[in-house]
C-alpha cells in the first residue's frame, strides 16, 4: 500500500535518525549503584536510550530520561545519572557527537497542546474569539517547534512576554465583543482576568523556573528543564481552561 505523504515524511525522519546515530569507543570510570566500573566499552544512542556495549558483559540501556545532566568536553562526557551517581566516558574527538545527541533527546520539546480540551474543539466554541486566545500561545509552540537547545527555547518563550501577548488577546476580545462601548470593554476584561487568574499564576511559576533554568549547572540541566517544561505545560492547561470560563462571557 503506497505510503501517505505524512507516513513518508515520517519515514524519512525515521531514516534520518537512524542514518545520523554515532557509535564512540571509551573508557568508562565510575560507581553505579555501589559498583566501581572502570572498563572499555562502545557508546551510542537507541531511541531514547544510552547503550553501553562492553566486551564481555551484557550492554547497559541508560534511559535518557534517567539522567539529570551531562558536561560534554572535546573527548569527554560525564553522565550524571538520577540517582547520584556520575559515569566519566573518555575516548576521542568522535564522542563529541554521542554528546550532541544526547543533549538534543533529552531536550526534545513535547507537544504542548496534548490533552487540551477546548483548542481546536466544538466544545472549544471555534471562531474569531477562540483564535484571537490561543493565537499566543500556538505562536511560542511554534516558536520552540524542532529547537533542541534548552538555553534556546527558554529565550523563546519568555513568561512575561507571552502573559503580556495573552493580555493583548482579552483586550481585543473585549474590543470585538463590545465595539465602540469603552465601559463596556472594560468590563468584560475585568471579567476575562478575574476567569484567568489560574493562568496567571501559572505564568509566574514559569518565570519562577525559567530563572532556576537560565542559572542551571551541567549536572542539572535536564532537571530544571524537565521542570520548566512541566511548567510550561501547566500554562497551556490553564489557558484551555480558562477559555471555558471566559468564552461565556463574550
Amino acid at each position: 500500500m503506497p505510503r501517505s505523504h505524512e507516513q513518508q515524511l515520517i519515514h524519512a525522519r525515521t531514516m534520518t535518525t537512524h542514518l545520523a546515530v554515532v557509535r564512540a569507543s571509551v573508557r568508562v570510570v565510575g560507581i553505579v549503584r555501589g559498583r566501581e566500573i572502570n572498563a572499555l566499552a562502545d557508546v551510542s544512542l537507541d531511541g531514547d536510550s544510552i547503550v553501553l556495549t562492553w566486551a564481555a558483559a551484557t550492554p547497559w540501556r541508560l534511559s535518557v530520561d534517567g539522567l539529570d545532566g551531562v558536561a560534554a568536553g572535546p573527548t569527554q562526557l560525564s553522565l550524571y545519572l538520577a540517582s547520584g551517581d556520575v559515569l566519566e566516558l573518555a575516548g576521542d574527538d568522535s564522542l563529541r557527537a554521542v554528546a550532541v545527541q544526547v543533549v538534543e533527546r533529552a531536550c526534545t520539546m513535547p507537544e504542548l497542546t496534548r490533552g487540551l480540551r477546548a483548542l481546536g474543539s466544538l466544545r472549544g466554541t471555534p471562531g474569531a474569539a477562540h483564535d484571537a486566545w490561543f493565537a499566543p500561545l500556538l505562536a511560542a509552540r511554534r516558536a520552540v517547534h524542532g529547537v533542541t537547545d534548552a538555553k534556546r527555547q527558554l529565550a523563546l518563550i519568555d513568561a512575561g512576554e507571552l502573559a503580556r501577548a495573552m493580555e493583548r488577546a482579552m483586550q481585543e476580545l473585549a474590543a470585538l465583543t463590545a465595539p465602540g462601548d469603552a465601559a463596556r470593554q472594560r468590563a468584560i476584561e475585568a471579567a476575562l482576568e478575574e476567569e484567568s487568574q489560574g493562568m496567571f499564576l501559572a505564568f509566574a511559576r514559569l518565570a519562577l523556573s525559567a530563572d532556576t533554568l537560565s542559572g542551571s549547572a551541567s549536572d542539572t540541566l535536564f532537571v530544571d528543564w524537565r521542570r520548566w517544561v512541566g511548567a510550561l505545560q501547566d500554562v497551556f492547561t490553564a489557558a484551555d481552561e480558562a477559555w471555558g470560563r471566559c468564552s461565556s462571557q463574550l
